[in-house]
């Protein structure tokens, strides 16, 4: 298990092999999925495989599991990788607990997740999208340092943009 970056109250790390359910059940949690695509649990397992599979790249960047660093408890869902959408774009996003929410904890991870792209991974530039009524992650964005740069077509709809840079 490879640790990617941690704060006072978030360990951001590889999945291993046992989390697999933890994946597929935040997948499944139709309040959580409200704004992004849907996913079957045969859909879920095999992001979960290909994920995996990304780790032995040793790109750096990938897809990860979001635990508390007091508990160990399973909050969510990370991601800081080239965009399936134009690959010249790293792009963060997350998925967190419904019972996670409005605890700050979202605007921890990207703040986070920017200093590990930016500083370590040494990036120029971080992206983010939503979608366009998605104000509490648009919050987030902005609360964490980035800044909105128009709209993107992404993900089959024109979304809105944000970027971070160095």
């Amino acid at each position: 298990m490879k640790i990617i970056t941690q704060t006072p109250r978030l360990l951001i790390r590889e999945f291993t092999p046992d989390d697999e359910e933890l994946s597929v059940l935040i997948d499944a949690d139709e309040r959580l999925t409200q704004y992004v695509k849907k996913r079957t649990p045969q859909e879920s397992r095999q992001v979960f495989k290909d994920t995996l599979k990304d780790y032995k790249n040793n790109t750096g960047l990938g897809r990860w599991g979001i635990f508390n660093a007091a508990d160990n408890d399973f909050i969510g869902v990370c991601m800081l990788k080239p965009s399936d959408y134009d690959h010249n774009h790293i792009e963060l996003g997350y998925r967190l607990h419904f019972k996670y929410w409005g605890l700050g904890i979202a605007t921890e991870l990207a703040g986070a997740l920017i200093s590990y792209g930016l500083n370590k991974m040494g990036l120029n530039e971080v992206c983010a999208v939503t979608h366009p009524n998605n104000a509490a992650s648009q919050k987030v964005l902005t609360k964490a340092g980035f800044t909105r740069d128009g709209t993107v077509f992404w993900y089959g709809e024109q979304v809105p943009f944000f970027r971070v840079r160095k």
